[in-house]
C-alpha cells in the first residue's frame, strides 16, 4: 500500500467513526489486495446500521464519496454502502463477481467484535455450485461457435464480435471454476484466467487472438483446446437443451438479465 493511500483511509477513519450509524469500514480492491498502482482509488464499503441504511436506501443514495480526502493528483476513494444483513447474504448466494469483491477485504475501523469471521466465508469459492456451473460453462462453447460461424458466413460483425467475447467468457469462466477460482468481473477477468495454474497450454495467447480477429479457425481451436483439456461433467437433458435452460427459457424462472430486457 503506498502511503498516500494509507493517509487517505486514515482521514476516512476519522471521518466515519465519528458517526454511530457507521458500523464498519472496509478497504477493498486493488489497495487490499496489495495491487494498487500509485495513482489507483481507494475502494471502500461502509457498513452501517439499520435505519441508516433504510435511510440511504429511500435516497438512493447506496454510494458514497469521499474524493477530498485524497491528497495526490485526481485521487478517488469511496465506494458503496451496505447493511450488516448484505454479509450473510453475499456468503450464502452472493454472485461471484459479488464475493470477489472480498477478496482479501481489510476492515479498517470496526465497532463489531466479529467482523473477521462475518468476512471471512464470503471470498471463497461457491463449491455447491461448482459442477453445475461447468456443466453449464462446457455448454455454452459449441452454441456460441455455431453462432460464430453464422457471423462469418454472414460477414456480420456484431455477431462475431459478439459470440468471441461469449466463447472467451465461458471457456475462461470453465477454467476458472476447474480451478475453484473466482470470476472477478469484466476488468479482471483475463488478468484472472491467466494466472489459473491448471489451463491447457498456450490459452491465454488463444483467447486475446480470438477477441482482437474472431475468426472459425481460431474460435475452433480455442473451443477444442478448452473442452478437450480433461473430461467435463456432461448434462443428462443434452448440451443443446441446457443452453436453451440456461439462456432461452431462464427468464420463466427467474429475472430477466438486464443486457436481454
Amino acid at each position: 500500500m503506498h502511503p498516500h493511500h494509507q493517509r487517505t483511509i486514515q482521514r476516512m477513519i476519522a471521518r466515519f467513526q465519528s458517526d454511530p450509524a457507521v458500523l464498519a469500514l472496509i478497504i477493498i480492491g486493488s489497495v487490499a489486495r496489495g495491487e494498487a498502482r500509485a495513482d489507483s482509488d481507494v475502494d471502500c464499503l461502509l457498513l452501517v446500521d439499520d435505519l441508516a441504511y433504510g435511510a440511504r436506501r429511500a435516497a438512493h443514495r447506496l454510494s458514497f464519496n469521499a474524493d477530498d480526502l485524497c491528497e495526490y493528483p485526481h485521487g478517488q476513494a469511496g465506494g458503496r454502502v451496505i447493511d450488516l444483513a448484505y454479509l450473510p447474504d453475499v456468503a450464502a448466494r452472493g454472485p461471484e463477481p459479488a464475493r470477489f469483491a472480498f477478496v482479501q477485504a481489510l476492515p479498517v475501523f470496526a465497532r463489531l467484535s466479529n467482523i473477521a469471521e462475518l468476512l471471512a466465508p464470503i471470498a471463497r469459492y461457491p463449491e455447491h455450485e461448482r459442477t453445475e456451473k461447468m456443466i453449464s460453462f462446457a455448454s455454452q462453447l459449441p452454441v456460441h461457435l455455431s453462432y460464430l460461424e453464422l457471423g462469418e458466413y454472414s460477414r456480420n460483425p456484431y455477431l462475431l464480435a459478439q459470440t468471441a467475447v461469449e466463447l472467451v467468457l465461458f471457456g475462461g469462466r470453465l477454467i476458472l471454476a476447474h480451478n475453484r477460482m473466482l470470476y472477478p468481473n469484466r476488468k479482471w477477468f483475463l488478468r484472472e484466467f491467466e494466472r489459473a495454474p491448471s489451463k491447457p497450454d498456450g490459452i491465454i495467447e488463444l483467447a486475446r487472438q480470438l477477441l482482437m480477429h474472431p475468426s472459425i479457425a481460431i474460435a475452433t481451436t480455442f473451443c477444442e483446446r478448452i473442452l478437450q483439456f480433461q473430461p467435463w461433467p456432461q448434462p443428462a437433458e443434452g448440451t443443446l437443451a441446457r443452453f436453451q435452460n440456461d439462456r432461452e427459457l431462464h427468464w420463466r424462472d427467474h429475472s430477466v438479465p438486464l443486457a436481454d430486457s
